[in-house]
Formats: structure tokens, C-alpha cells, sequence
């Protein structure tokens, strides 16, 4: 019964789509597309949809052998 220690998030943890998409070379309305169908991970708040960083980078590192191109494919990029 462990439980999980979490560090309190900064600012720097926090990415907008804009910031996600630059990261990604993407079009920001795609991130935002890819967020809505909850392809990438976001927290909507308020009016505002926001990124936390280090899920966005287990999204990019995720090991499952699908390529960019697969996953572009997959989700109608």
C-alpha cells in the first residue's frame, strides 16, 4: 500500500498548446485537436487547456515501436 510522492508542479512543468506544438513541430489548432480527442494528455481549466510537461514527454518517448509516421496516420494528421 505505497502511496506516491508528487513535487509540487512550477511553471516551467506548464505548457500551453502553442508551446506543446512548437515542441512537437506542429500546428497549434493540431495540438489542440489531438487534446480535444485525448490523443495528447491536457487539463482543461476554465477556459484555458493546459500541458504538463513531463506527460508530453512520456507521450514523445512512449517505447511502443509505432513510428511518427504511424502514429501522424493513426490519428489524422
Amino acid at each position: 500500500m505505497g502511496s506516491t510522492v508528487h513535487r509540487p508542479l512550477t511553471a516551467a512543468d506548464v505548457m500551453t498548446a502553442a508551446e506543446v506544438a512548437a515542441l512537437l513541430r506542429v500546428p497549434r489548432s493540431t495540438v489542440e485537436v489531438w487534446a480535444r480527442r485525448g490523443i495528447v494528455p491536457s487539463r482543461k481549466v476554465g477556459r484555458r487547456r493546459l500541458y504538463v510537461r513531463s506527460r508530453i514527454e512520456v507521450l514523445l518517448l512512449n517505447d511502443d515501436g509505432e513510428t511518427a509516421g504511424e502514429t501522424r496516420s493513426r490519428i489524422g494528421a
